[in-house]
């Protein structure tokens, strides 16, 4: 810790107005940590988004609660450090969605930091920050989760796919178009039926038949495997690979993709080689229609780390 924190700042201001509140959390995560000097630190550092957040006036009580709470959680769990999802979000997230943290800090921030490593894992989170910064405000608790979900969907979670299309439909039609990454007056309806039908379709995304997107890779780039994979049966949402002597699930839409270790052996499946749209001088080792459309396959090639998803039609 550099020094005071200063009484003159709105974050300042509020600890002074809330002393019994903000002193109960400081004792109680210096406790939990053995330690106050890390959640002291930790204090120092959401003090400047609580002064971002107040701007040239006082801080909402709630909101510096809300970020109180959570940043003294995560010092005294170990959780505020360099690089950790949860510290990242309450220091770079949470200042650009200002609109959403006024409405319901008490939900907001909460729900931001406890998605923070799914987001990380799955999705883009700048991108995540994007969709959630131009999203207009709302008190409901429920809109907020679905709101939250979608642009997670939206910017690259393929795996929430399902639960996100129905949340998507609760929404207001300004909100979902909002963390939809759509223009505003977009008939989002429209949008999300259009997409339920053709998950490579999307407003703007090329439609012309070729390689999609590319799932995978070496692991020593960051991919999941060491080995060349191959397609080896259709999946519900996807397709079946088997690589590294392992059984894996692709799943793939115009957003994102993931590639997940499955427990138990797949079925294979032998079918002679479909003709692709493409400039490849490689053999197909497999391929299956994504997600059961026929408009488009998942192809693995015997030189390649990397599938491709192809549409044919």
């Amino acid at each position: 810790m550099t020094g005071p924190l200063d009484r003159a700042s709105a974050f300042g201001r509020w600890l002074v107005q809330d002393r019994d509140h903000a002193d109960a959390l400081l004792a109680a995560a210096a406790a939990r940590r053995g330690d106050a000097g890390p959640v002291r630190d930790a204090v120092h550092e959401v003090a400047a988004v609580a002064d971002a957040l107040a701007g040239d006036g006082d801080l909402d009580p709630r909101v510096g609660r809300a970020l109180l709470a959570a940043t003294t959680d995560l010092a005294a769990r170990d959780r505020w450090r360099a690089g950790a999802p949860e510290r990242t979000v309450v220091t770079q997230v949470v200042p650009r969605v200002g609109a959403l943290v006024h409405a319901r800090p008490d939900v907001v921030v909460p729900l931001l930091v406890a998605s923070a490593r799914a987001v990380a894992r799955s999705a883009d989170p700048r991108l995540v920050a994007d969709l959630l910064a131009d999203a207009p405000a709302t008190d409901d608790a429920g809109h907020l989760r679905a709101a939250v979900l979608v642009a997670t969907w939206r910017a690259g979670g393929v795996r929430y796919r399902a639960a996100a299309l129905r949340a998507a439909a609760t929404l207001p039609a300004p909100l979902a178009a909002a963390v939809l990454g759509l223009a505003p007056g977009t008939a989002v309806a429209d949008v999300l039926a259009a997409h339920d039908a053709d998950r490579w379709w999307w407003p703007g995304a090329p439609g012309a038949v070729g390689v999609v997107r590319r799932v995978g890779g070496f692991r020593g780039f960051g991919g999941p495997w060491l080995a060349v994979p191959r397609v080896s049966s259709p999946a519900p949402a996807g397709c079946h690979v088997r690589a590294d002597g392992l059984c894996w699930v692709v799943v793939a839409d115009a957003h994102g993709s993931a590639v997940v270790r499955l427990d138990g052996p797949d079925e294979q499946v032998r079918a002679p080689a479909p003709a692709l749209p493409v400039p490849w001088d490689d053999e197909v080792t497999g391929w299956a229609a994504a997600g059961g459309d026929a408009r488009v396959l998942v192809v693995s090639r015997r030189h390649s780390y990397a599938l491709d998803v192809v549409r044919v039609a």
